[in-house]
């Protein structure tokens, strides 16, 4: 038996230093966050001195003083030279575009990952609670390979050796691929906690024991990007029941959802349609997009990897089918 045991343990060490896990996920993410990321920064480019920079309404001695009560810091906090604040917003929107082609990330996730934290600090009140997710799980995942798949880094990887994923010896390797997994795992138990937490928070509410929560959501005037489908929903009682508790019973049982395939499917859908939801009737387009773009690490690498099979097929289909008529008339 301690030798069965012990055969356990070495195989478990043997895996999760030789083999990288979730590598289709953190590819997704990575690309997700990217985009995310540049949208917001170029969207609100025109606005950023008053988001963010020196003319914000937060001045830098408030601002300062909040940062050392908090105990944090924000690098556009240093100072309060616009020329300062002009190249650490420049600096982002670069560090960003690299993160989301996925060139060099072992060095740029953690800059990102320091420049999401000072954003997000600078002015906490401008967004929507996505960043916080996001600069969270840049901490994490500052320790993990994110480019493995569809990157300039494993196409460079690829041109260096005959495989994308060269040989599993070698002691600096294997650390690096025991850190990549420790810092997923970290991750996937960091989102299992905020909903269960999130759940854990609602049962403590009058409204969500009653299943009238979503009514009162959705009766929010300041967050109604369409004000007609809103109330389509909260007149309807049934709907507005089964949202509230279904709300709550996926954010506490996910969890436990994780552990099934089949259960994990239904708890994806479920968790996706219902930030899907968010972003569309309440408007937090950003915190919907950040936590659909992190779920996507609890779905199989072989799952993923079919469905970008089939998107690669479906594509050069319609390729073959515009540019058919153009290479008969070149005949």
């Amino acid at each position: 038996m301690p030798g069965r045991i012990r055969g356990c343990v070495l195989d478990v060490v043997e895996r999760v230093s030789t083999i990288r896990y979730g590598v289709y996920g953190l590819a997704l993410l990575r690309i997700g966050y990217g985009l995310i990321l540049l949208g917001l920064l170029l969207l609100n480019y025109g606005d950023r001195r008053l988001l963010w920079g020196p003319e914000s309404p937060l001045s830098s001695g408030p601002l300062r003083e909040s940062l050392a009560k908090d105990r944090t810091f924000s690098l556009f906090a240093l100072s309060d030279s616009g020329v300062q604040f002009e190249v650490l917003y420049h600096a982002f929107i670069v560090l960003a575009a690299l993160f989301l082609v996925g060139w060099r990330t072992r060095w740029v996730t953690p800059l990102l990952a320091i420049m999401v934290w000072s954003w997000r600090h600078r002015q906490p009140w401008v967004l929507d609670g996505g960043d916080d997710v996001m600069q969270l799980v840049l901490i994490y995942l500052s320790f993990a390979d994110l480019s493995a798949r569809w990157s300039l880094d494993a196409k460079r990887a690829a041109r260096l050796s005959a495989s994308p994923d060269p040989g599993t010896g070698g002691l600096r390797r294997r650390v690096a691929t025991v850190l990549h997994n420790t810092a997923l795992l970290a991750t996937l138990i960091q989102v299992c906690l905020m909903y269960m937490n999130t759940g854990l928070l609602k049962v403590q509410g009058g409204a969500w024991q009653e299943g009238t929560a979503l009514y009162y959501a959705l009766r929010i005037e300041e967050v109604q990007p369409f004000p007609g489908l809103s109330r389509l929903i909260y007149d309807n009682a049934l709907l507005v029941t089964l949202g509230t508790y279904a709300a709550v019973f996926v954010q506490l049982t996910f969890p436990l959802l994780m552990l099934n395939s089949v259960a994990r499917r239904v708890g994806l859908v479920a968790v996706m349609g219902m930030h899907a939801g968010i972003g569309l009737l309440m408007g937090l387009l950003s915190f919907s997009l950040i936590m659909m773009s992190t779920d996507l690490l609890f779905i199989r690498g072989s799952s993923i990897e079919r469905a970008a099979q089939l998107v690669r097929t479906v594509l050069a289909q319609r390729v073959r089918t515009v540019l058919a008529p153009v290479l008969r008339m070149s005949r």
